[in-house]
């Protein structure tokens, strides 16, 4: 464990006060990053290249830090890389975890500035990735920067993980793991709200609930919908309305059954994205002919994106749910006998949750350093999904914290404002400090 979580004033005062000094460095450093497009592949039709130059510019930071560097391919040309400052006294272990890679501009021609010009104006720093996460990349490199500068030793290993396709799922972190970087605490520099720490998240599942019926021409429909009808045709679509208002009836139930202290009160949402119904189950969930209206449609998908609490296990989620679209089903004759089919993970989808106890020391730790930046601090849970989630999955605890605004995030007109990045960057140098331990320059 860390040995002392406050760290002592004089300390504070010499981190800060030597960032304070270098803060054009920092500006200028996160400007670099923002001029190298790294939009993900996936995204685009661009091929892979912008997150191999990115990563060439962090080696250069990661190097100015002192640090070890592997870089690796986690996908086929998109690679990662982490920089480790060894520690010198077996102290506990830190991973600073940021990604690089970006969802597309748009029209370039809609951005007040340009989307990756990496202006400075009015107290911002313009561009695609400016808080998304590009930022947050620039503190954790600046802050070990500046540590090794004045001379700090750390006694645990840091670990500053610069990784790829966290837009599109997170291999680039579960790659991190599986390549055996376990630190005893992860700090993802996500971009949160002022001052706030968020040590949980809830999981996330994109699904397809599939019904089929029995196509007809729907000039014979009044012999299914009249009383005593024969049902010679069976309508897929409605009876995928009425598994989607059921759906809509558990998200209201799990509304109230289902809260978290650090997670607004309904965050248990079950969000119907797509409904597709015609003749023929085609690919990706898409029947083969969707034009024939004169025609009964025998297939429907309905496609979700289901959340759950941080303090729920995904199995349990899983089955909850399919156990409900099974009691759904047993209300209505032709389902009972045709039962929905339930796809999990759908298009790769699928964020295990993240619950770190507020009381872990490193927790603790972080709010000192906040605290100590800032004059005061917040806790609360991400409502969304992020790279703390493999963290999770692998039993490494975990939080998020890093500057930045969600202002233009994923839309035009990203940007950054550059006190809150400074104040950020504090908080990881001090972070970096009071987790990882240290011997005081001459000691």
């Amino acid at each position: 464990m860390s040995d002392s979580v406050r760290l002592p004033e004089e300390i504070v005062n010499q981190v800060t006060a030597a960032i304070d000094a270098s803060r054009d460095e920092l500006v200028g450093l996160l400007q670099d990053l923002i001029r190298i497009p790294s939009t993900n592949p996936k995204l685009s039709d661009e091929a892979p290249g912008g997150e191999a130059a990115v990563q060439d510019r962090i080696a250069v930071a990661m190097q100015a830090a002192g640090c070890e560097l592997d870089r690796w391919d986690a996908l086929p040309g998109r690679p990662n890389q982490v920089g480790t400052v060894r520690g010198t006294d077996g102290g506990p272990s830190l991973a600073i975890n940021g990604h690089i890679d970006v969802v597309p501009v748009g029209d370039g021609s809609d951005w007040t500035h340009g989307a990756w010009s990496g202006e400075l104006v009015d107290g911002k720093i313009w561009g695609r990735g400016a808080s998304d996460m590009k930022g947050g990349v620039a503190a954790m490199l600046h802050a070990a920067t500046v540590l090794r500068r004045l001379g700090f030793s750390l006694k645990g290993d840091l670990h500053l993980e610069a990784v790829i396709d966290e837009e599109t799922g997170g291999p680039g972190t579960r790659a991190t793991i599986e390549r055996g970087y376990r630190p005893d605490f992860a700090l993802i520099a996500e971009p949160t709200p002022e001052k706030t720490i968020q040590p949980v998240e809830g999981g996330l599942e994109w699904l397809r609930v599939t019904i089929v019926g029995k196509s007809g021409h729907s000039a014979i429909r009044y012999r299914s919908v009249h009383a005593g009808g024969r049902g010679e045709a069976v309508n897929a679509l409605e009876k995928g309305m009425k598994v989607l208002s059921a759906v809509n009836d558990l998200e209201r139930a799990w509304a109230v059954r289902k809260v978290h202290p650090l997670l607004p009160f309904g965050i248990t949402t079950i969000n119907p994205g797509n409904m597709a119904a015609g003749s023929g189950g085609g690919k990706d969930g898409l029947p083969n002919v969707m034009t024939a209206v004169s025609t009964l449609p025998d297939y429907c998908s309905l496609e979700l994106s289901l959340k759950y609490l941080p303090s729920e296990r995904t199995a349990d989620v899983r089955a909850e749910f399919e156990e409900f679209i099974h009691r759904v089903a047993q209300t209505d004759e032709w389902l009972r006998e045709h039962p929905p089919t339930i796809e999990w993970g759908l298009r790769g989808v699928a964020f295990p949750p993240a619950d770190t106890s507020p009381d872990h020391p490193a927790v603790q730790a972080l709010a000192s350093c906040v605290e100590a930046v800032s004059g005061s601090m917040k806790m609360d849970g991400c409502v969304g999904v992020t790279d703390m989630a493999w963290f999770g999955e692998a039993g490494i605890p975990a939080a998020i914290y890093g500057p930045g605004s969600f202002s233009g995030v994923h839309g035009v007109d990203e940007f950054i404002e550059v006190d809150p990045l400074v104040e950020g960057t504090k908080v990881f140098a001090l972070m970096i400090l009071s987790w990882c331990g240290y011997t005081q320059p001459g000691a």
